[in-house]
């Protein structure tokens, strides 16, 4: 039994420590899963058990300001990250958009990758607010398979990026769905605060972005897979691919239930 442990604690400490990244692997949520495994739980019990068990004989709570507030933290988060990209990285030519392996050089620019990293990191852990807001304003047809499966795969793949490979071609993943939740949230924003201004077609070509935004994802991390000379690690890819295939057929399948299906049936009604 004690080299069962022994052997255990030593693979634990390989896998959690040998491999991290040095420059992350300190950083709050990241030094081991615990954390993240114990939110991840949390969030998922609250959202299918505890909050609908919590909010049964309460009336929906009104939480407007918390929401605008909430919303306009996301809009200036991912506005932040998107304009470091592009001014830091991709348009002074620092980063490659078709090919950048991880630079491990102890650099000013490369400081500041990890660290932005690491707070789109923490931004995936803020976005599971979504679902807490829909569990007590009673909005429980919003709590689908796809939202909360979407949420959890994010902060998972969130800590590996961070823990394990920060920076390089993944640094793409997080410019894309920046610019995504900036569009998004900014039209939360409206929907709340202007009402009035909301167009019925906004929302259908929000998803059609999202939808987009998988397939330039998978394209962008696909050819890493046939690409000889990229450095970038490829088994980012093979674990990244599956889910961001799986998730665009969930939003595929949504689009087509949401905006063709039932176009189309209200036509023949």
């Amino acid at each position: 039994m004690g080299t069962l442990i022994g052997n255990i604690t030593t693979y634990y400490r390989f896998v959690n420590d040998d491999l991290a990244d040095p420059r992350t692997n300190k950083f709050p949520l990241v030094s081991n899963p615990i954390p993240i495994i114990v939110i991840m739980y949390v969030y998922h019990r609250f959202v299918k058990s505890w909050g609908p068990a919590f909010m049964a004989n309460r009336q929906p709570y009104n939480l407007k300001n918390t929401i605008i507030v909430y919303n306009i933290i996301q809009i200036v988060l991912s506005g932040y990250l998107v304009a470091q990209c592009l001014t830091r990285l991709y348009l002074s030519g620092h980063y490659s958009m078709w090919c950048q392996k991880i630079v491990y050089e102890d650099t000013e620019l490369e400081r500041v990758v990890v660290s932005k990293v690491w707070l789109y990191y923490i931004i995936k852990i803020i976005d599971l607010m979504d679902t807490v807001f829909f569990v007590l304003r009673k909005k429980y047809n919003q709590v689908s398979f796809l939202h909360v499966y979407h949420h959890l795969g994010m902060c998972l793949l969130g800590f590996i990026g961070t823990k394990y490979v920060p920076g390089g071609h993944g640094v793409m993943l997080g410019f894309i769905n920046s610019i995504v939740h900036a569009v998004m949230y900014s039209y939360y924003l409206i929907s709340i605060v202007r009402p009035q201004w909301v167009r019925q077609w906004w929302k259908k070509y929000i998803t059609q972005l999202q939808i987009l935004q998988f397939l330039l994802l998978i394209l962008h991390f696909g050819h890493v897979l046939f690409e000889p000379s990229c450095e970038y690690p490829k088994w980012v890819s093979f674990m990244f691919l599956p889910h961001n295939i799986f998730i665009l057929f969930l939003f595929t399948d949504f689009y087509i239930k949401e905006y063709i299906r039932k176009k189309n049936k209200n036509k023949t009604n």
